[in-house]
């Protein structure tokens, strides 16, 4: 990944992009060097595709073929090619509800992230508000990691916590988990953007000590 230049970010999302939104905000805040190089999405009326032409920011949709739940292998294809043309360092997943298990992950080993409502391993997967009402938590919150092949099974790079309220419903908890996203996804891109992530097999290691 380049340091001393932006760090080029191709964002892959299914839905309202507010995890895109918010780290499109910090970009332009001067937050970190890192740019937004390419909006990817599998629905074609997905509005993180309207909110990436609306900021002019080169915006695509591929058909992800005729799996539920993740990309055949010629749809994965074309995404690779899109995101090297592209010049990507690093593959964003913000909401992106397809499964990476091919060509993507090994074009871009080490190099994919993605960040989860939950303090992972807690409730990996779908549906990790209900799960984590279920359990009776009292805390939760949300988790930014390198994608691997399992499910939410990569080492972690960044977490933080949310408190689960007595009254809460999946929308609820949600809502104040997105508000969480908000902050550590941005923060995690910049530690990597400036060269301060180093991942280790299971773990990661910050190369500096910063509050995020």
């Amino acid at each position: 990944m380049r340091v001393a230049n932006k760090l080029r970010l191709g964002i892959l999302g299914s839905g309202c992009g507010t995890n895109f939104l918010a780290i499109n905000s910090a970009i332009e805040n001067g937050g970190f060097p890192a740019e937004i190089s390419i909006v990817i999405s599998d629905i074609e009326s997905s509005v993180i595709l309207s909110h990436a032409r609306q900021l002019n920011i080169d915006s695509q949709f591929i058909d992800p073929g005729s799996y539920r739940t993740k990309l055949d292998e010629a749809a994965e294809a074309k995404y690779v090619s899109l995101l090297t043309e592209a010049g990507v360092d690093l593959v964003v997943l913000a909401g992106f509800m397809r499964i990476l298990k091919g060509g993507l992950l090994s074009s871009f080993e080490g190099r994919v992230i993605n960040i989860h409502p939950s303090l992972l391993p807690s409730f990996p997967g779908l549906d990790a508000c209900q799960q984590a009402l279920d359990h009776g938590v009292k805390v939760t919150g949300a988790t930014v990691h390198f994608v691997d092949q399992g499910v939410d099974s990569g080492a972690i790079i960044m977490q933080d916590t949310c408190r689960v309220l007595d009254d809460d419903t999946p929308v609820t908890l949600l809502d104040r988990i997105h508000e969480v996203e908000h902050k550590i996804y941005p923060a995690a891109i910049a530690a990597i953007a400036k060269g301060e992530v180093v991942k280790n097999g299971r773990k990661t290691a910050r190369t500096t000590i910063s509050e995020c």
